[in-house]
């Protein structure tokens, strides 16, 4: 097998996976992501919510491949790719050249041209926004506690816009938080905080059955949660968020879950691309047209049916490992084999013994449904010590119903 120069853009599920499959390979493999840390996303609601620390569900790259001679990590903004000239080209630095290249540079959030939204709303992508949105939700209380009786209700109420898990999850978690720490605000005894769920759809939870979806909308109404279902947001100002039932909802917290598309680098890469936006990928995930680039995630329209793969955590890992398998096929002058998408289920919780997962026939709700959410999400969590950590923030949350983590700390910005 020749040794050949790798290059993944992106250290998320699917550029970690693969990554981690080509270690200790007779490959150079080059890691590039803008922050030196992989990310476990489908914790960051629980960061926004008080209950974990950042550093409880983010990893540093360095330190997972420290033991991996081969693999390499360097900190940078890919800005495009040079197919033609086998080049990756990054903000304020050389380009990097490669011989074979993954793309797997995620997602970013979809606003679907929904007037204000990207700039009055607060997103769930990134680590940066949901400390922002921890900062902001623990702010409103602070500013409600001193404003006038009128003004403090728009600062109670929260409208979160998406009934996909990331909206559920977090809702559900945003209502704990507030039944438990608003106690300790005297100042707004006999006020309540008002929080607001609005999906398009006629059901929340879309991926899942129709039983699960019913129990999560129960779940979520039994908890306080106003669920507004066939309801878009269709403008936001920074007072109020007007939906399509012609109501304005007086609310200084607009939460954006409801949904996201292909990273940006993706609408430059000279390549096909499918209806989705998404790069067009064969059935061995190479871009089409190309032997030697290969796309996966959320940045790669992998056809599964008549569909595509959805943009999950769990396809990514799939895609990463057989890209790496191809890779290591094409270097030994092997054909590169299809990949096969194998639908694991999906899982959401609402909230403290509540839960809702679907994995194959096996349909799990209530208390079953939640540990085996927690069982999953820290099996797959990176790093033994963020394992311990959440478990302990768990089980702490579970026996003393407290969320510990409600400093509002900002970055001093520079003079």
């Amino acid at each position: 097998m020749a040794r050949s120069r790798v290059v993944i853009i992106g250290a998320g599920f699917g550029g970690l996976a693969c990554a981690r499959a080509l270690a200790h390979c007779p490959a150079d493999v080059l890691v590039i992501d803008r922050n030196n840390y992989h990310l476990f996303t489908p914790l960051l609601y629980q960061v926004a919510s008080s209950l974990l620390n950042a550093a409880d569900i983010a990893r540093p790259v360095r330190t997972i491949f420290k033991d991996a001679g081969n693999v390499r990590f360097r900190q940078g903004e890919v800005s495009g790719v040079d197919l033609a000239g086998r080049t990756v080209e990054i903000v304020g630095a050389p380009a990097e050249p490669y011989d074979y290249l993954v793309i797997a540079a995620g997602s970013t959030t979809n606003f679907f041209a929904v007037e204000g939204a990207e700039e009055h709303s607060l997103g769930l992508k990134d680590l940066a926004e949901a400390l922002e949105l921890r900062n902001h939700v623990l702010g409103c209380l602070e500013h409600a506690s001193v404003a006038p009786t009128g003004e403090a209700t728009s600062w109670l109420t929260f409208v979160v816009a998406g009934g996909g898990p990331t909206g559920v999850e977090y809702a559900g978690a945003l209502s704990e938080l507030a039944r438990l720490i608003l106690p300790e605000y005297p100042e707004l005894e006999g006020r309540r905080i008002r929080i607001m769920l609005v999906e398009g759809l006629s059901h929340v939870l879309p991926p899942f059955p129709a039983s699960l979806r019913e129990a999560a909308r129960h779940e979520l109404e039994r908890k306080g949660i106003e669920v507004r279902t066939d309801t878009r947001v269709e403008a936001a100002v920074s007072k109020h968020v007007l939906l399509s039932t012609g109501e304005e909802i007086g609310a200084r917290t607009l939460v954006w879950a409801a949904g996201v598309r292909p990273a940006a680098l993706a609408a430059g890469i000279d390549a096909a691309r499918t209806r989705s936006g998404r790069l067009a990928v064969d059935a061995t995930l190479r871009l089409r047209g190309s032997e030697n680039v290969f796309a996966i995630g959320d940045v790669a329209g992998v056809a599964h049916g008549d569909r595509e793969v959805p943009m999950l955590s769990a396809p990514a890992m799939q895609e990463g490992r057989h890209a790496a398998k191809n890779i290591v096929r094409l270097s030994r002058g092997e054909a590169p084999l299809p990949f096969r998408y194998r639908d694991r289920g999906s899982m959401a919780t609402i909230g403290k013994n509540a839960a809702v997962a679907s994995i194959g026939p096996v349909r799990l709700r209530g208390f079953v449904g939640w540990v085996t959410w927690l069982a999953v999400h820290l099996y797959f969590l990176i790093g033994f010590r963020n394992r311990l950590a959440v478990l302990a923030g768990w089980a702490w949350n579970y026996l003393r119903s407290d969320r510990p983590v409600r400093i509002i700390a900002r970055a001093r910005e520079r003079r």
